[in-house]
């Protein structure tokens, strides 16, 4: 029997201290919660402003507007594409209202410039420039496909080209002031002049460029693409941010002009097979995937109008995404670019978006979680305002006592306080 007394007896005051410390866990709980609200909202808050700091070329308006009387917005409109089926997966133009070609840039410009010119009254300088670049205002256009490069100075080698000197990269074809609208981190040279005046020029980001030379300085080298030789004549570093390195910013990556990108889709993608809407895709023209404009804007929202109007985007049947950058990343644009859950994402499904694209939205996913936590936050803060209040309302004179006599003196003094 000693040995079941014993037993039973430090069974009561093991559970004694298990409900002691249970007690005490009670007690103090409103300052857990208070402590899980300011947890939770201050890693919202502070991912929130870390997440958007390093997208700055979504905030490209500000720097464009900087010393103007007149605010700019920055906005984006993506097109729709088929992809060629040559060597190159070159995006070819679709049809009127869904997709964008090179010959619908000017009269974009067009309408665009006549708004500007009339928010702004008459003007001598009113209309496009002589070489139809906007005038006042800003813009740009790309388009992109897969390739592959190597250096053109293997031509002149005594040596024959080999799988290995072959590197896969991402083009990027640009035409109009791309620079405005994409900042970089230039490692040697400069970026493609807004003229196009020699077709053949390239910029590399520093991926590729050490890759094929093993070096950032390597201005005025020549890499073959295409077919035909290119001049570097820049090296820029892209962004480095845990989301650009998940939608792959920093893969080797190079840029020409889009006249170019024309030039190599009549060379190579002429035997292309018949594509899924029954045509060939030698038939097409080059698709612009996406538009850039930088628009003064009076009335706050009136160019996302704007630009909507000029580029035939309807509310009822909208075969364009068009994005404001300006201010995209605010609480509200974030819940209702995410919500309903998943149902943008089928929308966008039918659209090839260039790397930035693919960057801001993960950016605008990740900020709708810390919204959540922002959220979960300030209700347990409610909870825990609330607890607190009632439980230093009824705040027992003693909690516990280790001895006997004071514990039969804190639940006389609680069953008091309780009644």
């Amino acid at each position: 029997m000693g040995f079941f007394d014993a037993f039973k007896n430090y069974w009561k005051e093991t559970g004694n201290i298990y409900a002691k410390n249970f007690k005490r866990i009670v007690l103090t709980a409103p300052f857990w919660i208070l402590a899980a609200a300011l947890a939770l909202s201050s890693t919202g808050v502070i991912r929130y402003f870390i997440l958007t700091d390093v997208r700055n070329d979504q905030y490209m308006a500000e720097y464009w507007g900087e010393g103007s009387e007149v605010p700019f917005r920055q906005l984006s409109v993506f097109a729709r594409s088929i992809e060629s089926t040559g060597e190159y997966n070159i995006p070819l133009y679709l049809d009127n209202g869904t997709s964008i070609k090179k010959a619908d840039i000017g009269t974009i410009r067009t309408s665009l410039q006549a708004i500007v010119d009339s928010a702004k009254g008459r003007s001598k300088d009113n209309g496009l420039a002589d070489d139809g670049s906007p005038r006042g205002w800003t813009d740009c256009y790309s388009s992109f496909f897969n390739a592959r490069i190597y250096d053109a100075a293997l031509n002149h080698s005594s040596r024959d080209i080999v799988e290995s000197d072959w590197k896969d990269v991402e083009i990027v074809a640009v035409g109009g002031d791309y620079r405005s609208f994409h900042p970089f981190i230039y490692m040697s040279g400069g970026f493609l002049p807004v003229e196009c005046i020699d077709m053949d020029q390239i910029v590399l980001n520093d991926s590729i460029a050490w890759t094929i030379f093993g070096s950032y300085d390597v201005v005025g080298e020549r890499v073959q693409l295409g077919g035909r030789e290119f001049i570097v004549t820049g090296v820029v570093r892209e962004r480095d941010s845990s989301i650009d390195r998940e939608v792959g910013t920093n893969s080797p990556r190079a840029y020409i002009y889009y006249n170019a990108m024309e030039d190599i889709a009549r060379n190579y993608n002429t035997d292309s097979s018949d594509s899924e809407d029954g045509l060939s895709s030698a038939t097409h023209e080059c698709a612009v995937l996406c538009y850039e404009a930088m628009l003064p804007e009076l009335v706050k929202g009136v160019a996302n109008s704007d630009i909507k109007s000029a580029v035939g985007y309807t509310e009822n049947d909208p075969k364009y995404f068009v994005v404001s950058n300006t201010g995209r990343f605010n609480v509200l644009k974030v819940w209702d670019f995410n919500m309903p859950l998943g149902e943008n994402s089928e929308k966008l499904r039918e659209y090839r978006f260039p790397y930035w694209e693919r960057a801001s939205q993960t950016t605008m996913t990740h900020l709708f979680v810390d919204i959540i936590f922002v959220l979960a936050g300030a209700l347990l803060l409610i909870i825990g305002i609330v607890t607190s209040v009632l439980r230093w309302h009824k705040k027992p004179l003693v909690i516990e006592d280790d001895s006997e006599e004071g514990e039969d003196d804190g639940k006389l003094l609680l069953e008091a306080s309780s009644k």
